[in-house]
């Protein structure tokens, strides 16, 4: 064997090492897609309930007022669809 020659020119060990390094990225792909969609999913679920507190939260607002007397019965159903929708 000279000099030249990669290591893995004529070993059994130069076909495992490439296939160990292609395994290796494979599984740091995944890791990183994985750990990636899981921080998207809090996110989103994060984004979702806050989103949902708001309209929780107009709603009490919403049913105060007519409850005051403050809208009528038509701008009441008005505001309501519009917040749920």
């Amino acid at each position: 064997m000279h000099w030249f020659f990669p290591v893995w020119h004529h070993s059994f060990y130069g076909w495992i090492i490439p296939i160990i390094g292609l395994a290796l990225f494979i599984l740091v792909v995944f890791l990183f897609y994985r750990i990636l969609k899981s921080l998207i999913k809090d996110f989103n679920e994060k984004r979702s309930s806050s989103y949902n507190f708001s309209n929780d939260e107009s709603l009490k607002i919403l049913n105060e007022r007519f409850a005051r007397g403050k809208i009528s019965e038509e701008e009441y159903k008005r505001f309501k669809n519009l917040i749920l929708k």
